[in-house]
């Protein structure tokens, strides 16, 4: 599909966040291959540059922008998604590859570590697939959509896999074979999120149609009405008890309602611009927002604001606590990833710079170090070491 066909797709769906997301859809689709020469030059020159204070490992580098990137469960291991149509691992310590590129015929969009670290889902432009974590070579079959597959989740067993498309449903896979399992999960337009519960039992939902929705995993059939919100729904998320569900929309707000009942627990969550992304503490008692207006807040799990909102020079992309819910990072289109005090909203230490924009940030399973995914790099930071950070073992307030 052409970038006007794919644009035009994404307008109708929606006038917002659907057009930021299939937009980046068609910007992947538009890639063109570096000569391999030319860059694997441009690679070795980069991967010989010093690392900056607070590097703890040389840049992690691909033949273009790296969308993100996450530790293995044991935070031993990296795997980085990016435009260049490959997911890779890397060692975390040393940042060198591990083994061969996992290829995809198009732009990887995600990657993520099954819940024992054995295996690898990828999301490509048309289809995810599992891999052997130790040997980079697929595990499963291709499990196809009609256009972009967006996300691809493993569940809390890692039995099976959950994919989001733009082409409007959601679909449950068998992990080992990559089988459909149900009928999918639809949508009237492009599904921008899906998340297991923290049980498995239900999948939530988002979606440019404006809402978002609880499904029964072993049936993949709707619970209750949907959860509704003035414009594109762009990230939804469980509670660590399942109970609860937070919303983020391109109508500037978050929104949080009960699993039980489907119905809103609080009054919006207000920003200046579109809510980019969500998470609640792994306590359940705080939310953060991350959004288009610069800036991330805190909220009580009752949707109270806590503090002032911490403040960026460009558009928040993503936020998110760390394991012991003390520290928050964001990660910014201002080309910083930055550490923040999760009760003061103090900043923490200097920012962590890229040279252009910050698409992901993430803690290792242990919180002592950060990594972060830009257009240019990967590159794992040391976070706990700063005089102002929370000591380990201490307990947030």
């Amino acid at each position: 599909m052409s970038f006007p066909q794919l644009r035009q797709q994404a307008t109708k769906a929606a006038k917002a966040r659907s057009l930021v997301l299939i937009g980046l859809v068609a910007f992947m689709l538009g890639w063109e291959s570096h000569s391999l020469p030319a860059a694997e030059e441009d690679m070795r020159a980069k991967q010989t540059q010093p690392a900056e204070s607070g590097e703890v490992a040389a840049p992690m580098q691909h033949y273009a922008l790296i969308f993100s990137a996450q530790f293995s469960p044991d935070g031993k291991h990296i795997v980085t998604a990016s435009k260049d149509g490959t997911a890779r691992l890397w060692d975390a310590a040393s940042g060198n590859p591990i083994g061969e590129p996992m290829q995809s015929n198009e732009a990887v969009c995600a990657a993520e570590f099954s819940p024992n670290g054995k295996s690898v889902v990828t999301a490509s432009v048309w289809d995810a697939r599992v891999w052997d974590a130790a040997t980079g070579k697929p595990t499963s079959e291709r499990m196809k959509h009609d256009a972009a597959v967006v996300s691809a989740h493993f569940s809390p067993d890692g039995r099976r896999v959950l994919t989001a498309s733009s082409d409007g449903t959601a679909r449950l896979w068998d992990a080992v074979s990559g089988k459909a399992i149900g009928e999918p999960m639809k949508h009237d337009a492009a599904v921008t999120s899906a998340r297991f519960s923290p049980d498995g039992r239900v999948v939530l939902t988002a979606s440019a149609d404006k809402t978002a929705r609880l499904w029964d995993a072993a049936s993949g059939k709707p619970i209750g009405e949907p959860m509704k919100h003035d414009a594109t729904v762009t990230s939804a998320r469980f509670s660590p008890d399942g109970r609860l569900a937070l919303t983020a929309s391109a109508d500037k707000t978050a929104r949080l309602w009960d699993t039980a009942s489907g119905k809103a627990k609080s009054a919006p969550m207000k920003h200046d611009g579109e809510v980019t992304s969500v998470q609640f503490s792994p306590d359940g008692r705080r939310l953060v927002t991350a959004s288009a207006d610069n800036t991330a807040r805190l909220w009580s799990a009752a949707g109270e604001p806590i503090g002032e909102p911490v403040r960026h020079e460009g558009k928040v992309n993503s936020a998110q606590f760390s394991p012991d819910g003390m520290l928050v990072v964001t990660a910014s289109a201002d080309k910083t990833a930055r550490l923040w005090n999760a009760a003061s909203g103090k900043a923490i230490g200097e920012p962590m710079h890229h040279d252009d924009e910050v698409l992901s940030a993430r803690f290792s399973p242990d919180g002592q170090r950060v990594v972060t995914a830009s257009s240019d790099t990967a590159r794992v930071w040391n976070v706990a070491n700063h005089p102002t950070a929370p000591k380990p073992g201490s307990a947030a307030r």
